[in-house]
Order: C-alpha cells, then sequence, then structure tokens
C-alpha cells in the first residue's frame, strides 16, 4: 500500500510540472471592467488570439438575465458594421470596437463571441457608466441686525456617482469659525444627482478676498478648484480737523471728521456740547472719506467737539475730539502816517497834532489778539465825524486837506461780538502862517546813491520814497531852512543790484501842488551768481566717503548756501568759507563730507539764496556708494581636465595685495587681471588646479591692506563614484567549482525593435559619462543611462558587455552576460526538460516498488542485508548517515530505509 502512494505522488508531480510548463496563453484578450464617461466614447476591447479560423464575430448585451440584445457590431457575410452607437470592429479576430456613451443606460453587461469551425469562443465586459457634473458657482449677500453676512454656493449639477465638496480658504480647509458649511443633495430621475454646498460667513470676521470650492469626483484627475471674489472689510484711519472760513460775512468753524482706507463706509457722527444740528458736507475723495460740519465761530468758542465713527471692524466706535479756541484781543496800538505811506511811522499813544493843508492823512490800528477780523467804529466828542474824515478798513482817514474843523477828541472801540477793546485819541491842527511858495523839484542818481530835492518851499515839502515790492533800502531825509524857504531832501542808498528791472520814485507833497509831484529812476539789475557743484570719493579707515563742494561766485553780498538730501528735503550740516576776489565779486564755497552709504540712492542738493536771484536755485546730484566687494567661486574648465578658482574684487585702487592661500608652491597656476573704472579698481585672480590636488578643501583669497585683511572662501566638493548596477531583471552566474557568483545575466528577447538596458551609477558626482563595449571592444549605442538595441536583436548581440561611468579620475564600472532567447526555443526547453524529468521520477518509482516487494519476500533477519544495498544507492555520496551501525530493531530498520528523501535539482539557463 506504502509503495502504491509513492508512485501515484511520483506521477502526479511529474504530470503537473509538464502541465505547468506547457500552460497556454488564453484565447481571448478582453478588458473585464470598462468605466466610460457620459458624453464621450469607450473602448470594449476584446481579440481572439488563437489559431482556429474565425467564421462569425458579433457583439450583444445581456438585457436581463433571459434576454439578450444581439447584433450590436461585428461582422455580416464577412462585411463590418456597428449600431446603436457602435463602431465597426477592425477585423474578424479584432473585435475592439469604440461606444458613444449618449445615456446611464447603456451601463451593464456585453458580450464578445467568436464563431469557429468547431466551437464558440464568448466571454463577458461589464460598462460602468459615470456623468461629469458640471460645476456652478454664485454670491449672495445679505444684512441681519446690523451685520453683514455672504453666502457662496458651488454646486455639482449631474454627476454619478455623487461628487463630495469641500472649501479653502487662503489656500487652507475653511475652519469652523466664522464659517458654517450647509450641504444639500437632490437626486434625479436619470440616476444623476446635484450637491450643492453653501458657504456663510460674516464679513467682517474674515480678512480674505476670495474662497475657492474643491471638487472631488472620478471624472476628474484632481479636485476641481472654483475661485470666487468676496468682499472684504478694512479697518480705515480716522482723524479730526477744524480750520476757520468766512461765509456771508460770518466766520464758521468746518470741523472735518476724516476717515481713509476704510471698507466699507464709515458710519460718522458729530458730539456737539450745544443744541441745534449743524450744517453737514459729507465726500468722498481718493477713498478717504470726510464728513464736514460748520459751526458759528462765536456761538462754539471753546467747545469741545468730538468725532465718532463707527465701523465693522472696531469693536466699538472710535471718538477723536478738539477743542475750539476762545476769542480774546490782548491789545491795541495806534500809528500814524500818510496814505499809503507806511515808511513814515510815528507812535502816539494819546494825541497827535496835525498841521493845516496837510492832505490824505491815516491813523492805522493794529490789534493783538486770535479774533479772526474786527468791527472799528469811530466817534468825535460823542457825536459823529466831521466832514472828509471817514473809517476805512482798520484806519480813521482823513480826505484831502486837514482843516481846523478836524480837531477834537476821537473815540475809537475794536469789536468782534462780545469781544470788545477801545482806545481815544486827541488830535490838534496847527493853523497855517505862510505864504505859499513852489519848491523846485529835481532828482540825481551817482554812484549807487539817489538824492531827491525839493528846494526853496514854503512850508516844507513832505517826501517819501516808493519802492517796488521785495526791494528794500537805506533812506533818510534832511530839512535846511534859509531866509524863510525850507528845503527837504531825500537821500536813498540801493542795492547793488536787483533780480528785476524796478524803478524807485520819489514823492513829494506840498499845499502848492494840486496833485503830489514825482521823480522815478531805473534800478540796475544783477548779474546772476555761477554755480558749480564738484564731488570728491575717498577712503578712510576701510569705509568710502564723498565731499561734494558747492562754489557760488556773485557780486556782494555772499551768497547763502543750504544743503538738502532725499526727498523730505532734510537739511545737513556744512562748512562754509567766504573769499573777496579782485575784481569786487565774492566767492563763497560750502562743502560738506559724509560716508556714502549713509545717504546712499538719494538726491544731495546744493540751495542757493542771493538777491540777484528771483527764487533760490539748485544744483543737485544722486549719491552712489561703491563699496569694496569681493567674491569667489569655482568651476569646471570647458574643453579641459582642469578647474578654475576665480576670486573677483572690487576697490579703491590706492594699492591692491589681493592672493590666494594655497598649500605648497601654486604661484605658477594663479594669473591676475586688473581694470581701472574711475576711481574704483576691478581685479580678478584665477587659480587653475586638478581636481584629484584640492577635492574636498578650502580654498580662501585674501585681500590686505593697512587696517586688516578681508577673506572670501570657496569649498571643493568630495566627489565619489561607488558603484554602477542593472536595473533590468538579472540572475546571478556562480562559479562551477567555488559557489561564487562570477557575474549577472540577463535575457533578450530574439527579433524584437527598441529593447533596452536600464544602468544607474550610484555616488555623489554632478554628472558622469558612461560608456558600454561588447567583448569585442565595439561600443554601445547609449540613450542616457540606457543600451539601446534600435534593430532587432540576433544571436550575434549575445555576449559580455562592460559599463564604465566616468568622472574626472573618479570611476566604477559593471559586467553583465546578455543571452538572447526566443519564444520557440524557450517552449522546446521546457518540454524537454519535463519529459526529462518525468522519465527519472518513472525509474524511480521503478526501483522502489521493486525494493519494497523484495524486502517483504525475505525472511526478517536478512532485512537489514538486503536495505543496506539500496540505501547506499540513495544516500548521497560521501554523507555520513552511511556509516552510522545497524540496530537490531527490525522497525527501526525498515523505518531507516522508508525515511530517505529523493531530491532532484535541475540546472538550466533558462
Amino acid at each position: 500500500m506504502r509503495c502504491s502512494v509513492l508512485v501515484f505522488w511520483a506521477l502526479g508531480l511529474s504530470v503537473g510540472l509538464c502541465l505547468e510548463g506547457l500552460e497556454e496563453d488564453p484565447i481571448l484578450e478582453i478588458s473585464r471592467n470598462v468605466t466610460a464617461v457620459l458624453g464621450e466614447d469607450a473602448v470594449l476591447l476584446c481579440v481572439y488570439r488563437g489559431s482556429n479560423e474565425i467564421l462569425g464575430a458579433e457583439w450583444s448585451r445581456q438585457i436581463n438575465s433571459k434576454v439578450k440584445s444581439k447584433g450590436l457590431a461585428g461582422f455580416k457575410n464577412q462585411a463590418p458594421y456597428g449600431r446603436n452607437g457602435f463602431s465597426e470592429p477592425g477585423s474578424m479576430t479584432n473585435l475592439t470596437v469604440r461606444v458613444k456613451v449618449q445615456s446611464l443606460d447603456a451601463e451593464g453587461e456585453y458580450t464578445c463571441e467568436f464563431e469557429s469551425e468547431d466551437e464558440y469562443y464568448s466571454d463577458n465586459i461589464f460598462l460602468s457608466v459615470v456623468a461629469r457634473p458640471d460645476i456652478q458657482i454664485q454670491l449672495t449677500t445679505e444684512t441681519i441686525n446690523g451685520s453683514h453676512y455672504q453666502s457662496v454656493s458651488c454646486s455639482a449639477v449631474s454627476g454619478r456617482p455623487p461628487p463630495q465638496i469641500s472649501w479653502l480658504v487662503g489656500g487652507l480647509p475653511a475652519p469652523d469659525y466664522p464659517f458654517t458649511v450647509d450641504m444639500n443633495a437632490t437626486a434625479h430621475s436619470n440616476g444623476t444627482s446635484t450637491l450643492t454646498s453653501t458657504l456663510r460667513f460674516p464679513t467682517h470676521l474674515q480678512n480674505e478676498d476670495s474662497v475657492t470650492c474643491a471638487v472631488r469626483h472620478p471624472t476628474f484627475a484632481d479636485p476641481k478648484l472654483t475661485t470666487m471674489r468676496v468682499e472684504t472689510y478694512a479697518t480705515p484711519n480716522v482723524s479730526i480737523k477744524a480750520e476757520m472760513v468766512q461765509r456771508g460775512g460770518s466766520e464758521f468753524w468746518v470741523v472735518s471728521c476724516i476717515s481713509s482706507g476704510g471698507r466699507p463706509d464709515t458710519n460718522i457722527s458729530l458730539v456737539l456740547n450745544a443744541d441745534g444740528e449743524p450744517q453737514r458736507d459729507d465726500k468722498t475723495d481718493s477713498g478717504a472719506q470726510t464728513s464736514s460740519y460748520f459751526l458759528p465761530a462765536a456761538a462754539y468758542e471753546g467747545q469741545n467737539i468730538t468725532c465718532v465713527f463707527g465701523h465693522p471692524k472696531f469693536t466699538r466706535p472710535v471718538s477723536k475730539g478738539t477743542t475750539l479756541p476762545s476769542f480774546y484781543v490782548s491789545g491795541v496800538q495806534w500809528f500814524s502816517s500818510g496814505l499809503g505811506n507806511s515808511s513814515s511811522e510815528s507812535w502816539d499813544s494819546g494825541s497827535i497834532e496835525l498841521r493845516e493843508g496837510q492832505n490824505d492823512f491815516a491813523i492805522g490800528l493794529r490789534v493783538s489778539g486770535n479774533v479772526p477780523r474786527y468791527n472799528l467804529s469811530c466817534s468825535r466828542d460823542d457825536g459823529l465825524l466831521p466832514a472828509g474824515v471817514e473809517v476805512v478798513g482798520g484806519s480813521l482817514a482823513f480826505r484831502g486837506q486837514v482843516g481846523l474843523q478836524h480837531a477834537g477828541l476821537y473815540d475809537c472801540s475794536v469789536s468782534y461780538h462780545h469781544v470788545q477793546a477801545g482806545l481815544r485819541i486827541n488830535i490838534t491842527v496847527k493853523p497855517r502862517a505862510v505864504q505859499l511858495v513852489l519848491p523846485a523839484v529835481d532828482l540825481q542818481t551817482e554812484d549807487g546813491v539817489i538824492e531827491c530835492s525839493a528846494a526853496d518851499g514854503v512850508p516844507a515839502a513832505n517826501m517819501s520814497w516808493l519802492l517796488p515790492e521785495g526791494v528794500s533800502a537805506v533812506s533818510w531825509f534832511n530839512f535846511t531852512s534859509h531866509n524863510g524857504s525850507h528845503t527837504v531832501k531825500g537821500v536813498l542808498l540801493l542795492p547793488a543790484c536787483s533780480p528785476w528791472e524796478h524803478a524807485a520814485t520819489c514823492v513829494i507833497n506840498h499845499p502848492a501842488f494840486e496833485e503830489p509831484e514825482s521823480r522815478s529812476v531805473t534800478l540796475p539789475v544783477c548779474s546772476l551768481p555761477n554755480i558749480t557743484l564738484d564731488s570728491v570719493t575717498g577712503w578712510d579707515n576701510g569705509e568710502e566717503y564723498i565731499e561734494v563742494v558747492c562754489s557760488v561766485d556773485s557780486i556782494a553780498p555772499a551768497a547763502v548756501v543750504f544743503w538738502r538730501v532725499g526727498n523730505s528735503g532734510r537739511s545737513i550740516s556744512s562748512q562754509t568759507e567766504m573769499e573777496l576776489r579782485a575784481d569786487g565779486w565774492v566767492r563763497a564755497r560750502s562743502s560738506v563730507r559724509f560716508p556714502s552709504l549713509l545717504y546712499s540712492g538719494q538726491n544731495l542738493s546744493c540751495s542757493v539764496e542771493h538777491r540777484s536771484l528771483r527764487a533760490p536755485e539748485k544744483r543737485t546730484i544722486l549719491v552712489e556708494h561703491r563699496a569694496l566687494l569681493m567674491s569667489v567661486s569655482v568651476g569646471r574648465l570647458p574643453n579641459s581636465p582642469l578647474w578654475m578658482a576665480v576670486c573677483d574684487y572690487r576697490g579703491p585702487s590706492i594699492s591692491l595685495n589681493l592672493a590666494w592661500l594655497l598649500p605648497g608652491k601654486t604661484e605658477s597656476q594663479t594669473s591676475m587681471e586688473l581694470e581701472q573704472e574711475g576711481q574704483f579698481l576691478k581685479a580678478r585672480l584665477t587659480y587653475q588646479f586638478s581636481l584629484a590636488l584640492q577635492e574636498g578643501q578650502n580654498l580662501t583669497c585674501v585681500y590686505r591692506h593697512d587696517h586688516g585683511s578681508t577673506e572670501k572662501t570657496v569649498h571643493i566638493p568630495k566627489y565619489y563614484i561607488t558603484a554602477v548596477r542593472v536595473q533590468n531583471h538579472t540572475t546571478p552566474l556562480q562559479s562551477r567549482y567555488s559557489g561564487e557568483t562570477i557575474t549577472h545575466r540577463l535575457t533578450l528577447q530574439e527579433n524584437q525593435h527598441h529593447q533596452r538596458i536600464l544602468l544607474r551609477v550610484e555616488g555623489s558626482v554632478p554628472d558622469y559619462n558612461l560608456i558600454c563595449k561588447r567583448s569585442d571592444g565595439s561600443f554601445v549605442q547609449m540613450d542616457g543611462d540606457a543600451m539601446v538595441f534600435q534593430q532587432e536583436v540576433t544571436e550575434e548581440d549575445a555576449g559580455l558587455y562592460t559599463c564604465q561611468a566616468s568622472f574626472y579620475h573618479h570611476a566604477a564600472m559593471v559586467s553583465f552576460q546578455v543571452d538572447v532567447m526566443s519564444e520557440d526555443r524557450l517552449l522546446a526547453l521546457w518540454t524537454l526538460v519535463c519529459i526529462c524529468s518525468a522519465s527519472v521520477i518513472v525509474i524511480v518509482a521503478i526501483v522502489t516498488c521493486w525494493a519494497c516487494c523484495t524486502a517483504n519476500k525475505r525472511p526478517q533477519n536478512k532485512g537489514q542485508e538486503v536495505a543496506s544495498p539500496l540505501t547506499a544507492l540513495m544516500q548521497e555520496p560521501g554523507s555520513p548517515e552511511v556509516k552510522k551501525p545497524a540496530f537490531g530493531d527490525d522497525s527501526k530498520e525498515y523505518a531507516q530505509l522508508i525515511s530517505y528523501s529523493i531530491v532532484f535539482e535541475h540546472k538550466s539557463t533558462v
């Protein structure tokens, strides 16, 4: 019985190995499950791979368990056809078709059938239909209890299977606060569904200007993102401003409440200590929101005014306040002069004496205080003013000639609403006592001195000078009398020149003149100054300084020079020297000195003021800082086995001590290039070396100067190549004697194009040169890191290949055996192996059965003698078990006989 079991086991093992080696490929190549998108095409793959002649082929659909819909596509009378959205198949053995999926009803099971003379071949495909959803997004807003809310709705319409919707705010998932999400799903009769997600949030609690709806669905390779712009709020800057204006003859305080940069508009209100609703004017300009309130100046003086700003970004209203000033008059002063003549003022606190016949005299008033304006009223002796006397502006004017009737006590008061002040002045008139004699008027100019004279007049003439606006001069008057007549001389010392062409006028008033006499002289025009701006750059303790000199040559007096820097016009201190030249001109030389880094990139201006200039003139330069620059780099020389380190320097050209800190004597391998750039020197120091000499070391470039040294270091990387490995599947080829792996082998398919053997270089090199050779020394075509066999692979391509990767002095190589195998040879080899294995098993089984039967027929005491030779045959040669002594127990001897294992070892090149 035990022998029979062993025989059947051996036969079963042999048959299984043979069947495993001869297993055939499937007859039909088919795609089992196909997923199609609604509205697009789907491909149903079905190809017959057998060798029988196909007489008919068609597609059918399983409608239910009993009904099939046939004739969807196939061949009829050897002609291809396609119906109901199916395309025509390519050939009788290739029923692959393209189906237009127009509805969800297309989902189901389809059968591919081939008919030969002997039998039918069929298989099934299940087509799943999905629908790509349409993404729609919209924004709605609402205001609840004064708070503004926004809702963004994102809908994935008509999708199958149901989509998934999520929200992104600022590139991150929307947080639970302050956002809320509401989902609503709707199923449709056609099998699709619509999912709507609504993101709701209060506008004032979020700062992002957009939200993104992310829809995930099997029809999308990645989540589909749809962004909606939303409204955001910005915190405004608020302030208050008060200024006075006149409107309709009255003064008003204009209080402006200003909010800028806010979104939405700010709610602005004004808080007053008094009753009443002031006039309000709102306007918006360039993002600034201004509410202006008009308050009567007298009614609101000294009042506290508060602007209250309300905005969604404020946790509570913000207040800005100011206090309007109170009006007062601290004093009143009088001065007397002729009308339009402000150069002959004479102050008097209580009385003034006028001469009879004096023309156009006025008494002016100056008020000290903060009133915006005032009313002046005057009376004489508590009555009306006499004829010819009137209040004009802030003066008491006497029109025409002064008479005796104009004498009296004048009482004048200044008032502005409740603020009042007064002044009393006594005016006396000295009567005329002499006969009028016309004076002789003359005007002469000599050496910058203008002399105007009114000679021999009775009474003495009244003389004054009229000068152009902005022109000042020194003047005085001399009065002389001879034989009862009077001579008046006015002397005017003019400046050397004037920037404009003006005239100076001498005006003579005399009772004998019906109108004042005048004489004029033209003032000389100045020569313009010559302005020059120079700059000098230097170095001090390794820092760059710039000195800028502004020189102004002008007529006396010397010009005034100011220095300004930057757009803000910030002034800087300077040193100024004066020099008087032989031609009478004067030179003003102003200089500034500072580190160029202090104002680098800013404009430095020299502003000149002089009386010959109508307006200050300016000269400007741009301050540039050019600091000492050093940089080092290292790289490979093109078309050369050497590397090169480069040290670039840019700085002052006073002296240059630039060198590489290198081991040994390497000066001969360095070179220096110099280039002058204005006041700066550009230098390049190079050092050429081999990679093996400096690999893994640091190279230092040092610049030595009087105050120390500056160093820059560059590191040379340490490179290596550890191995070159084959990426394709390989098997080890071992030595027959030692069992060690000699090389690896891989197999290429015979008669196939474009086969590749992939290699990988392991190491730290940035790049490398990879070449492969056959055993005969010929090179193999390479495509990057792959060996390429463009033509059909033949037996000639088999052999030993060697590949080497190199980077300068680093290299690694690999060798491998390439075998070429065809499908027919592979099948024959498997068949041969199976037959041989089956034969060996049958022989062993027969020998085993014979041994068992012989052992049962012989006496028990001779069992060991019979088992010994068979045991020696089945044991491995040299095994220690052969030398063990025999045992006396028969059961143990028999157990020793049948416990041996039969081991088959087969080695092949497959």
